[in-house]
């Protein structure tokens, strides 16, 4: 800080002012002191002192002026002296604190005064408060650069429109961006905006919305679209408001343009999903009371009592295959979370495409069947061999074949094909039945994406089918397409898949195991669910086939239940209050009594996380309700 406080050891006598002046001298609102001509300070204004939040100005008297300055304003402050004393005028703007450190930027002006004989006498130095202008237009600039990172964060364009008299500027070089013009052209008004640029659609919207700010609406807004040169349609964003400047004597409007493109097509997006998601919500419903109704219907009929044996054996067989159906769904919606989420791990092994096709036949032709449909198969003699996973190419086929199925009136026909080239194997499905729209055709592999049903939804299922087809093929390196010539003119899918030429012998597909006709002895089972019913049921099937049962609906007890008795098996729920079946099955396996039993896991649960936790418990099998009880005998008839 500059030191005000020293005074000169030689304080020459303070000269009077000119009185020529001498009234401005003392009323200027400036800082005004004159020098003499080798710079030192002979007198001050009253203002200027003020304004310097200087006390007493004796100590100053005689000092040179230049000694006030911060070092580094010093070299300035003497240039602009010597201009002064040659004759001419000294300018400059540089910062120094008062005489109590308050910080200061002045804005000064040294001048020389003459005598009557044209010789300089002293000088005359003033010296302006500029510390709040300074700060205001740094502020300015501050708002400007922070206005200007906003706009291009945002990328927005910037406008000015005068609504009387249609004048338009455009602020910022992105407004000429998004609307895909040359930045030498010059603006356009709201008229030529509107017949140039915009979609005829959106016309009559934009001019509604200009002359409701014409007739002082406070803000501007409008969405629309804005056509290119060729054609292409862009969505963009106008927001305004009024903005009163004193260089601007009418009220304007200032604003923004933003390309929003991108937002506007997710936004489309985001309700097709949500109009489908609904759709599904609706089909999944449908399709769960379906199997429902007779299954229902079957157990009051079986309440009633007094029926023969082929009326129950017919009751049965219509709630296992409901169940069968509903189990199909479950798997289905399972399936698509498992593939779409990338957990599902494929077995792969060289294998023959051909068997693939057999297998999915044999899945499919009851329902082809029940349909009245004829299956033509074309196949090649040799030379099929593609590298995957058996099973999930089964389901591949099947699902095509099923979905040919559904959509086919009753007695139409089906045609499978392979073919081959160097690289790929191509099979495709044909069906002459209802056809595809061409606006389903681009997105009949989306989740759950459906053709248009009739109420009684004869066709059924939760368009999960193809976008499973879809996510799989893919997972075998391979392309999935469709082709409709339209509604009524059948459909035909096709998956390519890369043709497997190394020498490898390609594998029949796993087939399921024969059924055993009967345990070789009855096993003592341990059932454990807090789900009565469910309990009790496994338990009387399993006790017609030759077991003894034992039933419990808790942990607890099951603990306490093996301290006195010893188990073949132990069948156990995952989802059991107070200690779930993986830590029932941990105490189980470190159990005198049960550490040599298989511990078999019936759950709801059957994600592959799921699978990896009961097998980490020390379960040796996994099984999902509801069981497939063909499997489980299996699994017992190994165990006897």
């Amino acid at each position: 800080m500059s030191d005000f406080s020293s005074p000169s050891s030689d304080v020459p006598p303070a000269l009077p002012v000119p009185d020529l002046g001498a009234a401005m001298y003392e009323s200027s609102p400036d800082c005004v002191k004159l020098l003499d001509k080798s710079g030192r300070i002979e007198s001050m204004n009253k203002n200027g002192q003020c304004a310097m939040e200087i006390d007493d100005m004796t100590p100053l008297l005689g000092r040179s002026w230049s000694s006030l300055w911060p070092p580094e304003a010093v070299p300035t402050v003497l240039t602009a002296l010597d201009d002064a004393r040659r004759g001419g005028t000294g300018r400059f703007t540089a910062f120094c604190p008062t005489a109590k450190g308050t910080p200061r930027w002045w804005d000064v002006i040294v001048a020389p005064i003459f005598g009557a004989d044209g010789k300089l006498q002293r000088v005359l130095a003033m010296s302006r408060d500029i510390t709040g202008v300074r700060q205001a237009g740094q502020a300015l600039r501050h708002s400007a650069e922070r206005l200007q990172l906003a706009t291009d964060a945002a990328e927005l364009g910037l406008w000015t429109w005068d609504p009387v008299s249609d004048m338009v500027t455009w602020d910022n070089e992105r407004t000429y961006d998004i609307l895909g013009i040359a930045h030498s052209d010059p603006p356009v008004n709201a008229a030529r905006f509107a017949s140039e640029f915009l979609h005829p659609d959106d016309i009559e919207r934009f001019t509604d919305a200009v002359a409701a700010s014409v007739a002082g609406n406070m803000r501007f807004q409008f969405q629309g679209r804005v056509l290119s040169q060729d054609g292409a349609a862009r969505w963009v964003e106008l927001y305004g408001r009024r903005h009163h400047g004193e260089d601007r004597p009418r009220t304007q409007l200032v604003g923004t343009i933003a390309d929003i493109t991108a937002r506007k097509l997710a936004e489309d997006k985001l309700i097709d999903a949500d109009r489908r998601k609904d759709e599904f919500l609706a089909m999944l419903a449908h399709e769960l009371r379906n199997p429902l109704a007779p299954i229902g219907a079957a157990a009051e009929l079986l309440k009633l009592g007094k029926f023969d044996e082929a009326r129950v054996r017919k009751t049965s067989e219509i709630i296992s295959r409901q169940v069968s159906h509903m189990t199909h769904l479950v798997n289905d919606l399972l399936d698509v979370s498992r593939v779409t989420g990338g957990v599902v791990k494929l077995e792969t092994a060289p294998l023959d495409l051909r068997d693939i096709v057999a297998d999915a036949v044999e899945q499919s032709g009851p329902l082809i069947r029940g349909r009245g449909h004829q299956l033509a198969i074309h196949l090649p003699p040799y030379g099929t061999t593609v590298l995957g996973d058996a099973k999930r190419l089964v389901q591949i086929v099947g699902n095509l074949l099923n979905n040919a199925a559904k959509y086919t009136p009753d007695g139409g026909n089906i045609d499978l094909r392979i073919e081959m080239d160097d690289e790929r194997v191509l099979l495709s499905v044909t069906d002459n039945g209802v056809g595809i729209e061409h606006q389903l055709a681009c997105r009949v592999f989306d989740l759950f994406s459906q053709a248009e049903h009739t109420s009684d939804r004869t066709a059924g299922g939760l368009g999960l089918g193809l976008a499973l087809v879809k996510s799989l093929v893919e997972l075998h390196g391979g392309k999935v397409s469709c082709y409709s010539a339209g509604t009524g003119a059948g459909s035909t899918f096709s998956v390519s898949l890369p043709r497997l030429r190394d020498g490898r012998e390609a594998v029949a597909p796993a087939r399921a195991r024969e059924a055993h006709a009967g345990p070789a002895r009855a096993l003592d089972i341990l059932v454990v669910d807090d789900n009565v019913d469910a309990a009790a049921m496994l338990a009387m099937l399993l006790e017609a086939a030759g077991h003894r049962l034992t039933v419990e609906h808790s942990a607890r007890d099951a603990l306490a239940r093996i301290d006195t008795a010893r188990f073949d098996v132990c069948l156990l729920d995952i989802g059991l209050p107070e200690m779930d079946g993986n830590a029932l099955a941990t105490r189980l396996r470190s159990h005198p009594g049960t550490c040599n039993a298989l511990l078999v896991a019936i759950t709801g649960y059957g994600q592959e996380s799921d699978r990896r936790r009961s097998q980490a418990a020390g379960f040796d099998q996994h099984m999902v309700k509801p069981v497939d009880t063909g499997k489980l005998m299996d699994v017992l008839a190994d165990v006897a």
